[in-house]
């Protein structure tokens, strides 16, 4: 193929991508629009409307469920259902794959007044969707024959690239705890999470670092600590490792040396790289 069918080829799946997009949005504004008049002029029917927007209702249900188990085991039935059909009309799928929706439903429920009452939800959207984010992860490990620039390069030219499935955010809320609570397959550890989760909302809220990874097929969350949490968080923002370890030198507790073995346990780097200054 030259480079001209090649151009041509391009503009027309262009062309028809914008148009599967054009009839998508117009599907979706009459799905949601109640008026007889306008649907006929879109040459719809009320009838099959209601039926399709039922199923949509019930798939775009389950989504959300399987992606936010945490946010829905929180959520009384008739709340979950209401907020599956808000954020439905204002984040409508763009995409074939139902797995794929649900990146803005942590925003979305901050604006709401559920997430008003309950604070903490969208927190909890935001850990669901990295932990759902991860476990539909391609898989990444270490690139071990970079741990030997360690040795070898200056801390000032050494950057760590973390494995895609690593997240790590914070949160003024125990949602590890919450997380757990809902999650850990031990009932006596899940009590224990609740009653931890209970008493730390009901007192003054404190900072926490959450931590999200993949050390093999499924996802796991931890609680970082402080200076763990202000290493990675400047690792992950694009700072060297001298930067890096310059957050942390006032703790003395910090040990670059027990952090990587963990890290490298826990399958958190993907690879070390030098950059020349």
């Amino acid at each position: 193929m030259n480079e001209l069918s090649k151009t041509e080829t391009g503009k027309n799946e262009s062309t028809i991508n914008e148009s599967v997009k054009n009839e998508q949005r117009l599907l979706l504004e009459v799905i949601w629009n109640d008026e007889p008049l306008a649907l006929a002029q879109c040459g719809f029917n009320a009838q099959g409307i209601n039926i399709y927007r039922r199923n949509l209702l019930v798939n775009a249900q389950r989504a959300l469920t399987i992606s936010f188990p945490t946010v829905f085991a929180l959520l009384d039935s008739d709340i979950s259902e209401s907020l599956v059909y808000q954020f439905l009309r204002v984040s409508a799928p763009n995409r074939g794959d139902w797995t794929q929706w649900g990146e803005h439903f942590s925003h979305f429920l901050s604006t709401t007044e559920v997430g008003a009452d309950y604070p903490y939800l969208a927190d909890c959207a935001a850990l669901d969707w990295y932990v759902h984010c991860a476990l539909h992860g391609r898989d990444q490990t270490l690139a071990s024959s970079t741990l030997q620039l360690l040795s070898k390069g200056e801390p000032e030219q050494l950057f760590i690239a973390f494995n895609q499935n690593v997240k790590v955010f914070k949160t003024a809320y125990p949602l590890t705890e919450i997380f757990q609570a809902h999650h850990n397959s031990d009932e006596l550890q899940r009590k224990v999470a609740m009653g931890d989760a209970q008493k730390v909302l009901a007192s003054v809220s404190v900072e926490q670092v959450v931590m999200v990874y993949r050390p093999e097929f499924q996802p796991q969350v931890t609680t970082l600590s402080a200076s763990e949490g202000a290493f990675m968080l400047s690792l992950l923002s694009g700072q060297s490792l001298a930067q890096s370890l310059d957050a942390v030198k006032y703790d003395n507790e910090f040990s670059f040396e027990q952090w990587l073995f963990t890290a490298i346990e826990r399958n958190l780097i993907n690879i070390i790289k030098e950059k020349k200054i």
